[in-house]
């Protein structure tokens, strides 16, 4: 079908910016196709995303959202089902949804968007190539797998075509796109092109305008005359696959990609490409953009690119790039240079000063060592300079002082030395000044209180000395003074009074937005004096620290009168005192308070990580009965027993985790309570029964402590309970079974205790449970069939526990958002369910220490969360589901408050048991060790390639270890010992460059140890007990006999023992058969006989004969 016109296009584009029914008049659409949306409805999974299906009642589908209607024709043209952008990160762990094939009856459909759905990785369907009036389409997110419809051929007239990030798409070929004369915009980022060969050809017809994320593995002859811009970025596996051409543009310049010499945006970005950066870039001479940040690039910069005289853009980022050379100078277009995280050695050439277009220049987090050269002053147009975490030594050149445009300097953690220069003061239009962590001296000059702009300044950590200039106070832009750990005097009353009063200043003929300063750290100096009152004026500070100076004086309520946004207040080690009223609450929810050595009248306290030792200071005496409402004392040294007077209190929060408090829990009013958090201190006894009244508590923790006795029946009374940590306690007992289905709680952590028993059924039926851990304890019996009723359980570890049966098969059908399953070390039997590999999310499988027997199933090269590389791209899922550090929000006085609890997993990796809790989200392991498993490790396994441990130990394991195993290049730790594998280890294997720790000792390994650095740095224990191996770490194969002669010599000799075996038995058969056979037959024993004495007469006949003969012939000679 011929594609309309350009004309009819642009209408047709200004008439969708309607609202989809927009008519002089009601239209009701057709019948047969609301009936087809409605089915189509049917199949969509918008759990998260209620508000688009929410308008799809009556019988006016056009007014449908996400649908909109031809106005003549009523046929629907446009039909938008893409999930919210928020809700793609977890798209796949939503139940999912199914395309129907009604979509097949909207034949006029111009627009269709299916992305950001889960259609849980089933193909694109081939109908969508018969809608030949279809100009949109986006597929994008949507977890489709397989090839690509060759019917896509068929959409003439589609414009724009968005596949990026399915997974598991695996386009074979794309011939369908010379059908799409019409297409302006390919999208074909984050999907595997791995197959793809020849691509070139297929889209030759589609250029100039084709715009898209693609690669290719050959290079045809073909016209690239249009082309202008070629993003290859943030591909699947190109490395493994870059293209020889791409490296070859010299040698077949100007036969075969000559015509690309009008390219002007070259993107290799995000695609791990190794190697040196190819010379032949530099035949691209009209290029203006060349980008090739994240990857493995290493050596210099090739001298060949001073040729792209025309390059504006240029991006170096996050490589090994190891030398700057002194040609940079000539790229002299250049505006932006990013060579920052790389590995540059040496001195700054001093020709970077011949770069006078230059206005973003970024070289921190490299080696750049020597002073910065006086030409830098050439680069006058600069705006962006970055040279922060180098080695750069010496004073400020003055010549800086020429960046009249420059808004941003960073030169944080170097070495320079001397005074800020004078000809800073020009620096007019900056915004920050970074200069933390270097060895400058002097004092603060005068003209710093002029750069009216300065919103940042941090020169924290040098030696700068003298009093605070009195014109800072101007500095009503401010948002960050940080000046810690200097050596400056005097007092801040002119500072503080100059900022106070920045709210009301103007700036020329209006008032500006004023945003306040929100840090102020001065501490570690030498200031003195009193703080001024007036600093509670600052409303918009977040952090102030004045700690470690010479303050005086009294602290009273004006001093924090309108700090409302304060979460970090550090007065420590100053000589003040704080006198507020026994009714005064502060108008401050501080995360941190720092208030070491400052007397105290206060009545709630957060003194968290305040480095308070010793038993319970005596301000605590001053706290306002009743009135208290916050107390943390987390994380310090203090000790002894709590007083009994806490029970006058009322607490909505107490934290006093982390110190070294004794003896029964502290006796409370748990009336109001919200959070008790009692965890890792020395407490003893029982759980005392006054917490029965705790009918509001969100969370409950009194872990790493010595509580003993059973768990109190009345927690199943406390429905508003979200998480109960008891773990690593003393206590014991059977677990009450009359657990509320009514209950909230989402996390349950018993592990490390004595509990017997078996798992009680309403325990684990709790509908909102996520994290059950009941490890190292001493239950019994089956799983419960209701742990099953848990659809939303996440981490579900009964490892070191007497549990026996077979793995249930409903594991993996129902616990379907699970991303930890750890049954380790229990009484497991029977084979490893198949239904396993249905868990999508997860990245912990740990079956060690079972009876289990049988195969691996073959499908488990189907964990998707351990299939992916890149698990920044998989959204961290513990993130997403906020089990690592759920916040629990609760409202105190109308605020909301929140409290972090952190997830923790005792994995067994490398030999050793390690407890992960801030990085578990990245670790992905399967453990099967210690098991009667057996038949040959499955090919399929080596597809999870974003896999880190492995470990298949003391099992019964044959065959060989599959070449394919190199193909898993996160694999961190890998243990094949114990095992009856036998053939020679891939040489594959040297590839495998995160590889740290490997075993395959005690099996039938043979053959020489491929050679990598890799693999011979590990101990020549982890070689042991394989007869037939050799070469480093063990004996040279020069010095041994060859493998395949000892394997030869064991040939010959069993060999050798069948046939004598065979000789032996053939003889004794035959010998049998004759003599059994004459002893039992008299007619055979007779005819035997009688033919013995006629070959005796004849013998003797014969020998009679030749004996006369014989005398006759010597009688004769005689």
């Amino acid at each position: 079908m011929a594609c309309l016109s350009l004309f009819v296009f642009l209408a047709s584009l200004i008439v969708s910016a309607f609202p989809p029914c927009y008519v002089h008049g009601t239209i009701s659409c057709i019948e047969t196709e609301r009936i087809a949306l409605l089915s189509i409805k049917a199949g969509i999974n918008h759990s998260h995303d209620q508000s688009l299906f929410s308008s799809w009642t009556g019988h006016d589908c056009c007014k449908w959202q996400g649908v909109s209607c031809n106005h003549q024709s009523r046929h629907v043209i446009k039909l938008d089902l893409r999930q919210h952008p928020s809700n793609v990160s977890y798209n796949f762990l939503m139940p999912p949804s199914k395309l129907n094939s009604s979509l097949i009856q909207l034949h006029h459909l111009k627009h269709l968007d299916l992305s950001m759905n889960n259609f849980n990785d089933s193909p694109i369907p081939d109908f969508i190539g018969s809608f030949a009036n279809l100009e949109y389409l986006n597929l994008s997110y949507a977890e489709f797998s397989g090839a690509i419809p060759h019917t896509f051929r068929n959409l003439s007239c589609l414009r724009y075509l968005d596949l990026s990030f399915n997974v598991f798409l695996q386009p074979n070929d794309l011939h369908w796109l010379s059908g799409m004369t019409s297409l302006h915009y390919l999208d074909l980022s984050g999907d595997n092109l791995s197959k793809l060969h020849g691509w070139l050809y297929d889209i030759n017809s589609v250029l100039p305008s084709l715009n898209g994320s693609i690669y290719a593995t050959t290079m045809p002859h073909l016209n690239y005359t249009s082309l202008r811009v070629l993003d290859l970025s943030h591909n699947y596996d190109l490395n493994l696959i870059l293209p020889q051409w791409l490296f070859n543009l010299t040698s077949v310049l100007p036969v075969t990609v000559g015509n690309l010499s009008r390219l002007r945006v070259f993107s290799l970005s995000g695609n791990s490409l190794d190697g040196v950066i190819p010379e032949s870039f530099g035949n691209l001479g009209s290029l203006e953009k060349l980008d090739l940040s994240k990857n493995n690039f290493i050596g210099s910069i090739p001298e060949s690119l001073n040729n792209l005289t025309n390059l504006k853009y240029f991006d170096l980022s996050n490589n090994k790039i190891g030398k700057l050379p002194k040609s940079i100078g000539r790229l002299q277009k250049l505006q932006i240079f990013d060579l920052s995280s790389n590995q540059v050695r040496g001195w700054m050439p001093a020709s970077i000063g011949n770069l006078r277009n230059l206005q973003y220049l970024d070289l921190s987090w490299n080696l750049i060592s020597g002073p910065i050269p006086e030409s830098f002053g050439n680069l006058t147009l600069l705006q962006h300079f970055d040279g922060a975490v180098n080695n750069l030594s010496g004073k400020l050149p003055e010549a800086m002082g020429n960046f009249a445009h420059l808004q941003f300097l960073d030169l944080s953690q170097n070495l320079i030395s001397g005074k800020l220069p004078e000809s800073f003061g020009n620096l007019s239009q900056l915004q920050q000044l970074r200069m933390q962590g270097n060895g400058i001296t002097g004092g603060l000059p005068e003209y710093v209180g002029k750069l009216s702009h300065l919103w940042e300044l941090d020169l924290s950590n040098n030696n700068i000395n003298g009093s605070l200039p009195k014109v800072m106070g101007n500095l009503c832009k401010l948002q960050t003074l940080d000046l810690t750990s200097n050596m400056i005097s005097g007092g801040i009353d002119d500072l503080v009074d100059g900022l106070s009063k920045c709210r009301e200043k103007k700036y020329g003929s209006a008032l500006e937005s004023w945003e306040g300063l929100g840090k102020l750290n001065l501490g570690n100096n030498m200031l003195n004096g009193t703080i001024p009152e007036n600093i509670g004026k600052l409303s918009e500070l977040i952090q102030l620290d004045l700690s470690s100076n010479s303050f005086m004086g009294v602290l009273t309520e004006s001093h924090f009168a309108s700090l409302v946004s304060l979460t970090l207040l550090d007065l420590s080690y100053n000589s003040l005192q704080l006198n507020v009223s026994e009714n005064w609450k502060p108008p401050f929810f501080c995360l941190i308070i720092g208030m070491c050595s400052v007397k105290t009248y206060l009545s709630s306290l957060c003194l968290s990580d305040a480095g308070i030792s010793g038993n319970i200071p005596a301000w605590f005496g001053y706290l306002s009965p009743t009135s208290g409402y916050f107390l943390n004392l987390s994380n310090n040294n203090l000790e002894g027993r709590l007083p009994t007077s806490l029970k006058n209190y009322t607490f909505y929060h107490i934290d006093l985790s982390s110190n070294r408090f004794e003896g029964p829990l502290p006796e409370l009013d748990p009336t109001f309570s919200l959070v008790i958090y009692l965890n890792n201190n020395s407490f003893s006894g029982s759980i005392p029964s006054y917490f029965a009244n705790a009918t509001f508590i969100q969370v409950f923790s009194i872990s790493d402590n010595h509580i003993n006795g059973s768990i109190p029946s009345f927690f199943c009374n406390l429905t508003a309970l979200e998480l109960l940590d008891i773990s690593n306690n003393d206590m014991s007992g059977r677990l009450p079974n009359c657990w509320n289905s009514t209950s909230m709680l989402q996390i349950i952590n018993l592990s490390n205790n004595n509990f017997i028993g078996k798992i009680p059924d309403g325990l684990v039926s709790l509908t909102n449970l996520r994290s059950l851990h009941l490890r190292n304890n001493d239950f019994s019996g089956d799983l419960p069939l209701s742990l099953k009723m848990a659809n939303k359980l996440v981490t579900l570890d009964i490892g070191d526990n007497k549990i026996s049966g077979s793995i249930p098969t409903w594991i993996g059908e129902n616990l379907s958002s699970l991303i930890v399953l750890r049954l380790r070390s229990n009484l497991f039997q029977g084979i490893i369910p198949k239904q396993l590999s249905k868990l999508s999310s997860l990245q912990i499988l740990d079956l060690a220490h079972n009876n289990l027997s049988g195969c691996i199933p073959h499908s488990f090269g189907d964990f998707k969360a351990m299939v992916v590389t890149n698990h920044t791209q998989w959204w961290s899922l513990f993130s997403i589901l906020s089990v690592s550090k759920p916040y629990f929000v609760f409202e105190i006085n109308n605020v909301q408050n929140s409290f972090a609890y952190s997830e923790s997993l005792l994995i067994s990796t490398k030999g050793l048991q390690m407890e992960y809790s801030k990085v578990l989200s990245l670790v992905t392991i399967i453990d099967l060790s210690n098991n009667k498993l057996s038949c040959e490790l499955p090919e399929e396994l080596t597809k999870l390639h974003g896999l880190h441990f492995l470990n298949l130990s003391y099992n019964l394991f044959n065959g060989k270890i599959p070449k394919s195993i190199s193909d898993m290049k996160q694999l961190e730790s890998l243990d094949l010992s114990e095992n009856k594998l036998f053939g020679t280890i891939p040489s594959s294997m040297s590839s495998m460059n995160f590889l740290n720790h490997l075993n395959v000792s005690h099996n039938n390994l043979s053959g020489k140890i491929p050679s990598s650095t890799q693999l011979q740095s590990f101990d020549p224990s982890a070689y042991d007990y394989n007869q037939g191996l050799c070469g480093s770490p063990l004996q040279d194969c020069t010095n041994k006999t060859h493998p395949l002669a000892v394997y030869k010599e064991e040939e010959d000799w069993v060999e050798m023992l069948w046939l004598y075996i065979g000789l032996a038995m053939g003889f004794i058969t035959g010998f049998w058969m004759i003599i059994g056979t004459i002893i039992i037959k008299q007619t055979i024993r007779i005819a035997y006989f009688r033919s013995i004495d006629k070959v005796y007469d004849w013998i003797y006949v014969k020998m009679a004969v030749y004996s006369r003969r014989m005398k006759s012939t010597f009688s004769g000679r005689n």
